[in-house]
């Protein structure tokens, strides 16, 4: 009987540190290296893209066809995945499923080969001519509970400035057992318009776990400057106090009038009365839809029409129309359906003869609720239109 109880307590205690030590386990990626047949328009075999809607999916490179110009050779195998930030506020991503879930409150490090292409040729969303998508950008890395849901920001990467393949450890801290994972560029911290950049990503290691008190280093390497360091001679720094003689008081000079700084225009669209540049936002809730669905309701007409007068008194202004949808839909439905209503008060703008070059649609999703209640009323907030201003031509 005792040997019975001591070979029982032997195997639970073998058993929990089994356990336990697949819990902590290192966490596998499917097609790590990203290799596949190079391509454009198509992520790498395992990897899911999960970019916006109606734009084209991330590239497998080097470019088979020069299309983009992207010739750098892979740091490891043959193929690597490239993926691109653009002026329209969209971005790509790619995602897969974990071979095994994130623990909760658990740290990992994802080891992973970054560079930046110095060309990356396409068009501009924006004017349709040709652009090099070269600006610097930084990688973020999502968990979730499905392919291209993106549950919480878990880690974020260096500014990707090198030319060359260098290695970054990124720190990913979920909070939450997750069971995917998604990738994606995005656009260096502080930026105040959206660009064209790019990064380039090969040779991914297992999700290995750590101490979360642990430092994970940026490049290993100091990474390529934006711009050289301009050098500035400190003797040109040196200010020298005339000498004036004590028995003459030197003359006061006569104060220079002050210069108005002209006032920036404001302007009232909507719920939002703000100053006219580039970048401003303004909310338009009483643009509705039939549920469900991207037709315009009834009693919209007051404030497209609003829109339609500040176009048609301001025509050197480019807008952006931004969807939002419910924050309880799920992100790919939410996505879609902001898309289409954007298209909606577009085309309504275009019926009353608004150039299309001078709009552009986005669908935000669920990504940017004004609340977060469960109510009717706060359901309706969400489920909102904005304008958003892209460009003063004058």
């Amino acid at each position: 009987m005792r040997r019975a109880l001591t070979l029982l307590t032997f195997l639970l205690i073998t058993a929990g540190t089994v356990a336990s030590a697949q819990e902590l386990g290192e966490i596998q990626l499917r097609n790590p290296s990203f290799e596949d047949m190079p391509r454009n328009s198509a992520p790498p075999r395992g990897w899911t893209n999960c970019g916006f809607p109606g734009e084209t999916p991330p590239d497998v490179h080097p470019d088979p066809r020069f299309e983009f110009q992207v010739a750098k050779a892979a740091q490891h195998g043959m193929t690597y995945l490239g993926m691109v930030t653009r002026e329209n506020e969209t971005y790509e991503a790619v995602g897969q499923m974990l071979s095994e879930d994130f623990v909760a409150g658990q740290c990992y490090e994802l080891n992973v080969q970054l560079a930046r292409s110095e060309t990356y040729l396409s068009r501009s969303r924006r004017t349709n001519l040709p652009s090099n998508y070269v600006t610097p950008a930084v990688l973020r890395i999502y968990g979730g509970y499905s392919i291209c849901q993106r549950g919480e920001k878990i880690g974020e990467s260096a500014i990707v400035s090198n030319y060359d393949w260098r290695e970054y450890r990124v720190k990913l801290e979920p909070s939450e057992a997750y069971t995917h994972i998604i990738l994606e560029v995005y656009y260096k911290p502080q930026s105040m318009l959206p660009y064209n950049g790019n990064i380039l990503l090969d040779n991914a290691q297992a999700l290995k776990p750590i101490p979360c008190d642990e430092d994970l280093s940026v490049p290993t390497d100091t990474p390529v400057m934006d711009a050289p360091v301009t050098f500035v001679d400190p003797d040109e720094n040196i200010q020298t106090q005339p000498v004036v003689r004590r028995e003459i008081e030197p003359a006061t000079p006569e104060p220079e009038p002050a210069v108005a700084t002209p006032a920036e225009p404001k302007i009232k669209l909507g719920n939002t009365t703000a100053s006219l540049k580039e970048g401003q936002v303004f909310r338009i809730e009483k643009i509705t839809f039939k549920a469900d669905s991207d037709e315009l309701a009834d009693g919209s007409e007051e404030a497209l029409d609003e829109i339609l007068g500040f176009l048609q008194q301001n025509d050197d202004i480019i807008i952006e129309v931004g969807g939002h949808a419910s924050f309880m839909a799920s992100s790919t439905y939410a996505n879609d359906l902001s898309t289409q209503r954007a298209r909606s008060v577009i085309k309504y703008l275009r019926s009353h003869a608004i150039e299309k070059n001078r709009m552009f649609p986005k669908g935000y999703g669920n990504t940017r609720p004004v609340c977060t209640s469960r109510d009717a009323d706060c359901n309706a907030r969400n489920q909102r239109v904005e304008i958003k201003i892209l460009r003063l031509n004058s």
